[in-house]
């Protein structure tokens, strides 16, 4: 009866998600071929980094035959480890900008949320672990993620993810696989862990056999009816199998899902000027209270989560991230066009570095089987033989020759001659050790390897020219952690802005403060220098020092402490000196010190200086009211005269007019006078 059930839910899985498990399969088994290629390239850099892998079997084998030795001398670690320690010693530091009117200032609180998320979660190393992974294979993976398990309210995580295990859109070449539309990840867990996943599910269902055998050979038939074929029998189940690894296949993929944007709707069910977003069951509801409700159709692409064995083992889900992105976050290096595959710096070195071993391993091979000092003798020339062998030269063979080989010799013994190395094979060692450095562009200045007195200048141009050639690296890296923030940004607000403590630094003091959802607030991510890294505060402090002699009138303790944040000296140091520095100021309010008679003086000195100062001021002032009051006193005295002059010759003026009229009466009076008497006298005539 078990079995029956056991057999019915296995039926019933199969047929419920039995075409999302085609459609999910067919995209791991599309992506499988060149994902296997790509690990295969990276097995053979992740050897050649540690070591252990510059060798090729064939070669181990062909060495052992002729008892040659098998000489490594790791080159390429180095190469490594000194692009990695670039990015340890240059730390970026990710900035929320809120995108409003005004001033484009950084919000405080948001980016101290950011550092705080990546403290809790040891950012920075696990992203440096995944930049190594990047520059040593050209894949470098993180998984940014809330843990519920750990913490119930949510614990930020971020984690490098083992690139050897990772799976991507064999169509995406875009950096940082930015244009990749699914991702998968293919690990093995014991079977009890992933029962306790999906305890509903045979267990039967869990293992993801197909997925294995895909890796092992992608060229081999994988489609559902012939799967079955790679399942195997059932003796995984037999002991403890709870204990035995299950492969399970997790995949992530982007679905476009339909929504309907219009304005939404206040308490009382009336449509607003502000825009939202609705559902189709929320639009529908809508439109029964508002036929003619204005909502546009629209797209947008959400992610999509699925775990794998033999079926699909659960309905879908979205993990937490922001449309549009996985929460797996790649960093990508160079790509190969011809090949379709990102790599790193390691494929470069690969060549050389087999040769420079080869190399010293013929230099050993060479020293050990030519003769070194060895002699030619005959039986009787020694009396004892065995112990001419012992003494002579002790890890050097005698060779034997018939009597009479050495005649004429006195005594009887001839050195060996010594064999000379072939023309050129030295010029040909060192090329093979110089190629490394060439090949890659790394010179050994950035490695600091190079032992020549040389001015610093130079040293540092030319350290300068190694990181310009990896510029492209460092992009990468700068991409990665704008898309990582953005995923970090969403998990804050949306998970974690429920009024926990964070702490912030700043101004030389770190308070604790509740982290609070701004509503409706849109931010822009900037990627800056950390002013906290290593190599950042030798260049700023070095700037520093020369501006000094110019700054240095301008600088006041309080200043002082500032510069101390940007020395090279230890942070610890710093913050004690800080600590003191405020004490002492409190302190120093609180039970200010007595004057001394030296201030006093000082005072007294600066008091009378003052009042002369203030005396002369006033005397100046005085004189100034005196000399403008007898300006205006003198002005005033010209008006006036002005005015009488005016006067006078108004009066003049008219005093003329006046004369000259009385003259015109008087003629006129005179002419009438004659004219009259001229009258009379023609009267008298008649």
């Amino acid at each position: 009866m078990a079995e029956d059930t056991s057999a019915s839910t296995e039926a019933d899985l199969k047929g419920e998600f039995d075409d999302l498990t085609r459609k999910l399969k067919s995209y791991v088994i599309d992506d499988m071929p060149k994902v296997v290629r790509w690990r295969a390239e990276a097995r053979v850099a992740f050897g050649f980094k540690s070591g252990s892998g510059q060798w090729s079997d064939e070669d181990k084998k062909v060495l052992r035959e002729k008892k040659r030795p098998e000489m490594t001398f790791n080159r390429t670690a180095p190469l490594v480890n000194a692009v990695v320690g670039s990015e340890i010693n240059n730390r970026r530091e990710v900035q929320y900008i809120p995108r409003e009117q005004g001033d484009a200032i950084a919000d405080e609180m948001l980016t101290a949320a950011g550092e705080w998320f990546r403290d809790q979660s040891s950012a920075e190393d696990e992203e440096s672990d995944a930049f190594e992974d990047t520059v040593t294979t050209g894949m470098g993976w993180t998984d940014t993620r809330l843990d519920f398990e750990c913490e119930a309210d949510g614990a930020p995580v971020v984690e490098r993810m083992d690139n050897l295990k990772m799976g991507w859109d064999c169509n995406a070449t875009k950096p940082n696989l930015k244009d990749a539309q699914r991702l998968w990840y293919v690990c093995e867990k014991p079977y009890g862990e992933v029962q306790d996943m999906f305890p509903d599910v045979p267990k039967e269902m869990l293992n993801a056999s197909w997925a294995k055998t895909l890796m092992e050979d992608p060229a081999k038939p994988h489609d559902q009816d012939r799967a079955d074929l790679y399942e195997g029998d059932q003796q995984e189940f037999v002991g403890d199998w709870r204990r035995k690894l299950c492969t399970l296949v997790e995949i992530r993929w982007l679905e476009r899902q339909p929504y309907y944007r219009g304005p939404s709707l206040d308490a009382n069910g009336v449509p607003t000027a502000e825009p939202r977003e609705y559902t189709e069951k929320q639009i529908k509801l809508v439109r029964k209270q508002y036929p003619e409700f204005p909502a546009v159709r629209q797209y947008k692409k959400v992610v999509k989560r699925a775990f794998i064995g033999k079926q699909v083992l659960a309905e879908p889900d979205q993990p937490l991230v922001p449309d549009g992105r996985f929460g797996w976050e790649c960093i990508t290096g160079y790509y190969d066009k011809i090949e379709e595959q990102f790599y790193g710096i390691v494929r470069a070195v690969i060549d050389p570095q087999r040769w420079s071993n080869k190399f010293f391993s013929q230099v050993m091979y060479l020293l050990n089987s030519q003769s070194k000092g060895g002699l030619l003798a005959e039986k009787g020339a020694f009396e004892d033989p065995r112990q001419a062998e012992e003494s002579w030269a002790k890890s050097d063979a005698i060779t034997y020759l018939a009597n009479g080989a050495l005649a004429g010799q006195n005594p009887r013994v001839k050195e060996k001659p010594t064999a000379q190395f072939p023309t050129g094979f030295f010029a040909l060692f060192n090329e093979a050790k110089e190629s490394i450095s060439q090949v890659t562009g790394l010179s050994p200045e950035f490695l600091g390897t190079r032992e020549v007195d040389q001015a610093g200048v130079l040293e540092y141009q030319r350290k300068q020219s190694s990181l310009n050639l990896l510029a492209s690296l460092f992009n990468s890296l700068r991409r990665y952690r704008k898309r990582q923030g953005k995923t970090m940004l969403y998990l804050i607000q949306n998970y974690l802005s429920d009024g926990r403590l964070i702490r912030i630094v700043g101004d030389g003091k770190a308070q604790y403060v509740p982290l609070v959802k701004r509503a409706n607030a849109e931010y822009d991510i900037i990627v800056d220098d950390a002013p906290t890294s290593p190599n950042e505060k030798e260049r700023t402090w070095g700037v520093l020092l020369q501006l000094m002699p110019f700054v240095k009138q301008f600088m006041t303790p309080e200043t002082t402490l500032e510069v101390l944040e940007y020395s090279p000296l230890p942070a610890s140091l710093v913050q004690k000196w800080k600590e003191k520095a405020e004490q002492a100021a409190e302190a120093a309010k609180a039970n200010p010190p007595p004057p001394t008679p030296e201030e006093i003086r000082a005072q007294t000195v600066q008091a009378k200086g003052q009042l002369d100062i203030a005396s002369k001021q006033m005397d100046m002032q005085a004189d100034q009211q005196s000399a403008q009051m007898d300006a205006a006193g003198k002005m005033l005295d010209l008006f006036v005269k002005g005015k009488e002059a005016e006067i006078d010759l108004a009066l003049g003026t008219q005093k003329a007019m006046n004369d000259a009229g009385r003259l015109a009466v008087q003629e006129r009076q005179n002419e009438i006078r004659a004219q009259n008497a001229n009258s009379r006298r023609g009267s008298s005539a008649d």
